[in-house]
């Protein structure tokens, strides 16, 4: 592997690691959008694996 495609997983997982805590964040305060931020960011959250698994492969 190279160091390009070890830097990129990196950044994909801080930046859906600080989503994923913004979002958890904001549920606290506002329990009411709970439904609608769970979908989304699952939604999210399946987008960005299938993409840096796509990344990864295609540079691999």
């Amino acid at each position: 592997m190279s160091l390009s495609i070890l830097l990129l997983a990196l950044l994909l997982i801080v930046v859906t690691l600080l989503v994923g805590t913004g979002v958890m964040v904001l549920l606290l305060y506002r329990p009411s959008w709970c439904v609608p931020f769970a979908g989304a960011l699952a939604t999210v959250a399946l987008m960005v694996t299938v993409a840096g698994l796509l990344v990864s492969v295609t540079r691999g």
